[in-house]
């Protein structure tokens, strides 16, 4: 995963996601938070650039200090193809499987593939 902190990045990214509303606006709206200054210290990954397949928010690891906060634990998430978002939570440490968190977006199959991962390692979905 990268992860944008190129103004022009997060633009030409913001400029994208609006092409995609409504299944971006979740995604959206952080990656314009971080764009204009970033005050809740957030930060935007990509599994490619600039042809994207998914890309997730989150708070930044290190301003996260309790790994049992799922409300300061959230993740924003968008894909454009369903095999990215499998292969994100499969193959990445994007998600911290160790912590409280909760997932925010809007399209099909997103729950679908939490669980699917969730039951793979042994870990409790509510």
């Amino acid at each position: 995963m990268l992860i944008l902190r190129c103004p022009a990045q997060l633009q030409r990214l913001e400029e994208a996601l609006r092409r995609s509303t409504p299944a971006a606006l979740p995604v959206l709206g952080t990656v314009m938070t971080v764009a204009r200054g970033n005050p809740a210290s957030y930060e935007v990954l990509v599994d490619t650039w600039p042809h994207f397949g998914v890309v997730l928010t989150r708070l930044r690891p290190e301003d996260n200090k309790d790994p049992r906060d799922f409300y300061a634990n959230q993740l924003t998430v968008f894909y454009q193809h369903e095999g990215a978002w499998r292969a994100l939570l499969r193959g990445t440490e994007a998600v911290d499987w160790t912590r409280a968190f909760q997932i925010h977006g809007m399209q099909d199959g997103m729950y679908e593939a939490v669980r699917e991962e969730t039951d793979a390692k042994g870990l409790r979905l509510e």
